[in-house]
């Protein structure tokens, strides 16, 4: 018979306060709110979420994987609906400032929802993993303007968020990536190159995937002093703020998929 346990709840809750105290965070200002009781239910809820939508389709989820159809790549159909369970119950935004709709719950209490989701179904968790840790780039560093844009939409779970870094001639070694940006006088820039390896890099779980793309501006210095940081969507607003393609296509490469067989075998 299957195992339907995939984390001790009686383990996490003995290390999250007995271990490393999580209570005391409550004293800090920022996390006033919150007490053990909450912590608790939230814990639960995480675990149910888990039980109910990721756990069920483990299974299923490894034995199809994602496929590139026409040009779109087509995911397990319960990806939209944990998308949108992440979006509507906090779970994008659970780390986030309450001023744009977040939790505000510690990064401790937050990694171990994320241990519980993963736990589950690492390959339904990373959805929306990804796109909070995308979000919360643009928050730090992103202007007003982008951040309005963009991570709404990223918390809700209606648009995936990733990182584009790796390029086929450069691997992990960033200094030789590529990509260009190429400035214009509408106060946006052109980009031309080619990623490769991107968890969630397009699927049809979401309306619309956000890049946070590596590229160098035209010009810029050689190495990685050189690089920057530009925000990609493969979809732009567009005559009545309908979502237009902003020519981000993906292919498949059989020569990239052997370098990268041939790199696992060592």
């Amino acid at each position: 018979m299957a195992t339907t346990k995939f984390i001790s709840e009686r383990n996490l809750r003995f290390l999250l306060y007995e271990v490393f105290d999580l209570e005391s965070l409550t004293d800090h200002p920022y996390y006033q709110e919150y007490n053990r009781k909450m912590f608790d239910m939230v814990l639960d809820a995480a675990v149910k979420l888990s039980k109910d939508l990721m756990w069920p389709i483990l299974e299923e989820m490894d034995q199809n994987p994602p496929q590139l159809v026409d040009g779109r790549v087509k995911v397990h159909p319960s990806v939209r609906k944990i998308m949108q369970e992440c979006g509507e119950g906090g779970w994008i935004a659970a780390g986030f400032e309450e001023e744009i709709d977040g939790q505000q719950l510690p990064i401790l209490f937050i990694s171990a929802c994320r241990f519980i989701f993963m736990a589950a179904n690492y390959s339904a968790g990373i959805y929306p993993e990804l796109t909070a840790g995308a979000a919360r780039l643009i928050t730090s560093f992103g202007s007003k303007e982008l951040i309005e844009a963009y991570v709404p939409n990223m918390l809700n779970g209606n648009w995936q968020g990733t990182m584009a870094m790796t390029e086929p001639q450069a691997g992990s070694y960033l200094a030789d990536i590529t990509s260009t940006a190429y400035p214009t006088d509408d106060g946006y820039y052109r980009i031309k190159g080619q990623k490769i390896f991107i968890s969630a890099g397009d699927h049809d779980g979401v309306d619309n995937v956000v890049h946070l793309m590596l590229a160098k501006i035209e010009g810029a210095p050689a190495g990685v002093k050189g690089i920057s940081l530009f925000v990609v969507p493969k979809l732009i607003p567009g005559a009545e703020d309908r979502l237009v393609p902003n020519d981000v296509t993906v292919f498949f490469s059989p020569m990239n998929c052997q370098k990268f067989t041939d790199w696992l075998r060592g």
